[in-house]
């Protein structure tokens, strides 16, 4: 396999250095160079970063990769980018300005952008220049419901959700903040879930999203209520659901989410652990890795996807 260049943006975020542990265990691509806001405080090698999420080893491994600014030309002709939300747009503009390609996790893009939603949005264009993965929550349902909607039509759904703290990112919201309490109406995620499948789905049919954050570090799991336009025996949906890739049935699992975080190609993006019918619609309860297969995962497939 032809070796990939890259740059890697935001890499003191808690994405950033998973992706960054992905990157040592694939000897196809190269690291140029990698863009921090530490740079801008005089950090002049990423293991001096405040929240090391990978061992020192591995870091150790990008001790001669130059740490720029986020603002710094990438030093490669395509940037992986998990930047803080604030200013992260003016950054990829100025990368996409100079000829850069950029491959982006950043909200402000996920409606804009070309999104990789894989198994579900068609492949993008090898040369396309700016690429978007979904949110996390997005990626776990898409899958499930557009397998269900293509094949047996969905009229509408209400999902909810129940998030790990891990999808605050670092810092982000500290375990003692939520120990023992739930924290609802996270406005700013339902309305991510609601739009970005609206888009993938070209609004196809209604959503409705509750979003809650639970007192879970890692792990995402959401309830499903479905109205379809036709009444369906649950084993033809359950049929459909086993024949979906990246989707994984497993009815009544219980406990903690799988705790390894390399998203590895192959692993289920969303894990279906409950499916009945209801009084009035269909019921589907759902478990996804929020860090690996449904971020770290898809962003290696993106990078995949796209000539560098």
């Amino acid at each position: 396999m032809k070796e990939k260049v890259i740059a890697i943006a935001g890499v003191s975020t808690l994405l950033g250095q998973l992706f960054l542990r992905r990157i040592t265990e694939t000897p196809s691509i190269s690291v140029a160079s990698l863009h921090d806001c530490l740079a801008e405080a005089g950090t002049l090698d990423i293991i001096q970063s405040k929240y090391p999420m990978i061992n020192s080893e591995r870091l150790a491994q990008f001790r001669n990769t130059p740490l720029l600014r986020p603002s710094d030309r990438a030093l490669a002709p395509l940037l992986i980018s998990f930047l803080p939300e604030l200013g992260a747009e003016g950054f990829e503009s100025k990368h996409l300005s100079e000829g850069t390609k950029v491959i982006t996790h950043c909200e402000y893009a996920r409606l804009t952008a070309k999104m990789v939603c894989p198994n579900v949005l068609p492949d993008p264009d090898p040369q396309e220049r700016h690429l978007v993965t979904p949110n996390c929550t997005t990626a776990i349902c898409a899958s499930p419901l557009n397998s269900i909607h293509k094949v047996h039509g969905i009229e509408s759904a209400t999902i909810t959700t129940l998030q790990a703290i891990s999808g605050t990112d670092l810092p982000g919201l500290h375990a003692y903040q939520i120990h023992d309490q739930v924290i609802s109406q996270i406005e700013r995620e339902a309305c991510a879930l609601t739009e970005e499948l609206g888009r993938i789905f070209n609004q196809a049919f209604s959503i409705d999203v509750f979003a809650t954050r639970v007192p879970v570090w890692q792990g995402h799991t959401i309830t499903v209520s479905l109205k379809l336009k036709q009444n369906t025996p649950i084993a033809a949906i359950e049929e459909t659901l086993r024949l979906t890739p990246g989707v994984r049935l497993h009815f009544g699992e219980q406990g903690r989410h799988d705790r390894d975080e390399s998203g590895m190609y192959g692993d289920p993006i969303a894990t279906i652990t409950e499916l009945r019918q209801g009084q009035h619609s269909v019921l589907m309860g759902l478990k996804g890795d929020n860090l690996g297969s449904a971020t770290v995962g898809i962003m290696e497939q993106a990078l995949d996807m796209i000539d560098a």
